[in-house]
């Protein structure tokens, strides 16, 4: 084996998920079906997507030892980024839905608030409690993995089925995929049941109006809270088109 052969080898890198071997992207069917639709509502932000598994499909089929072992260092440092941002985020969000008891009743005569609007809220503190545990358990076990004398070499194992290869090369664990994603899910799902909560609390106090004074106190705030949810909703959304890039034209 000469030097040059060598070096071209070296120059040789391992096609990432979308590529044929000789590194072009593989020619995938336009259009916009439901399949589409689902990936774009997931968008990572709950559902995992092409930029929670493409780094993974990556490292783990990279020929170079260094090469491999610094994707999955780069990849292990910015799950941890992800976990303590999430477990801020979700402890945050914890505490305002623990503060919902003390918020002002809406309803006449000091009534309790519906049983869906207290379900909403309880079913939101106990999913953001279970964000902060899986993000902080996902961050111990990376830690403890990675002090480990073959600590890279342990993490790809758990992040893909060695034992079954397809064309040469090795599976992704999808199991293990939607573990990584869960406390995002947790967070995202906790956020939904704030929200909803807060539609069942405003609208519960018009419940009991006559139609001769509905247009009262209570229905204006209900009313001009929904527009302002509703057109946040509207920019949230318009945003996640924006950010949103079909897997077909990632290079």
């Amino acid at each position: 084996m000469t030097y040059s052969d060598i070096e071209n080898r070296g120059n040789e890198r391992t096609p990432i998920l979308g590529e044929c071997s000789n590194g072009q992207p593989k020619k995938k069917k336009s259009g916009f079906g439901f399949s589409k639709i689902l990936n774009f509502f997931g968008g990572g932000i709950y559902a995992p997507d092409a930029s929670t598994y493409e780094p993974i499909e990556v490292l783990l089929n990279e020929e170079d030892d260094e090469e491999r072992d610094r994707l999955t260092e780069k990849w292990k440092e910015s799950r941890v980024h992800e976990l303590n941002f999430v477990g801020v985020v979700a402890a945050l969000l914890a505490g305002v839905l623990t503060s919902t008891g003390s918020w002002p009743d809406i309803l006449p005569n000091d009534n309790k608030s519906p049983w869906p609007v207290r379900t909403s809220w309880y079913c939101g503190i106990i999913l953001s409690l279970f964000s902060i545990l899986a993000a902080a358990d996902q961050t111990v076990r990376l830690y403890r993995l990675s002090s480990h004398r073959d600590g890279y070499k342990n993490i790809r194992k758990l992040l893909g089925k060695s034992n079954k290869r397809k064309g040469g090369r090795v599976q992704l664990n999808t199991a293990q995929i939607y573990t990584w994603q869960m406390p995002v899910m947790f967070l995202t799902t906790a956020t939904i049941c704030m929200i909803v909560g807060m539609f069942l609390h405003v609208w519960s106090a018009t419940r009991h109006l006559s139609h001769e004074d509905w247009w009262n106190a209570d229905s204006k705030v209900a009313i001009t809270f929904t527009i302002v949810a509703l057109f946040s909703i509207i920019l949230f959304f318009a945003g996640q088109v924006t950010l949103y890039i079909p897997p077909e034209e990632v290079e």
